[in-house]
């Protein structure tokens, strides 16, 4: 399933890759959103390519499910400084799911805009695409919290 979102940041795209490229904000946002349970697994920036591998343990509310569910999720953000696009792959240990797109910003009057292109599958005969519904979703309910968060450590990049 394809599915786009879009975050916007009250800054130009320069102040924001220098957050989305810094390895201290991806954990602060974690931690802004109330997350402990976290991992960072590698980190690599030459001033050019950025990528950040972390492992977190994130709660699920499935339709039929009762009381603290959790998932171990492993995240990859990998970001270009010149071109200020970039990756996400999500695996979510022990669910027949793939979850990745594609990011760029673009400025957008005196902020920038992120844009998400996301390709969801599931491989479960039958439930494989409510499933993929379930956690477009999902996805819109948490990324505006991400993204609240991310604004919230914006003036230490300005």
């Amino acid at each position: 399933m394809k599915h786009e979102m879009q975050a916007r940041y009250p800054a130009p795209s320069e102040v924001v890759i220098r957050m989305m490229t810094d390895r201290d904000f991806h954990t602060r946002r974690l931690e802004a959103l109330g997350m402990t349970r976290y991992r960072v697994l590698d980190h690599a920036f030459d001033g050019r390519e950025f990528r950040i591998r972390i492992e977190r343990h994130v709660p699920v509310q499935m339709p039929g499910l009762k009381g603290g569910a959790e998932t171990v999720v492993v995240n990859e953000e990998c970001w270009n400084v010149s071109t200020r696009s970039g990756s996400v792959t999500v695996e979510a240990k022990g669910m027949p799911v793939q979850m990745s797109c594609t990011t760029r910003m673009s400025d957008d009057g005196d902020g920038c805009v992120l844009s998400f292109d996301w390709d969801i599958s599931a491989s479960i005969p039958l439930v494989g695409k409510t499933l993929e519904k379930f956690i477009v979703t999902d996805m819109g309910n948490r990324a505006e919290d991400e993204t609240r968060a991310g604004v919230s450590l914006l003036d230490g990049y300005r």
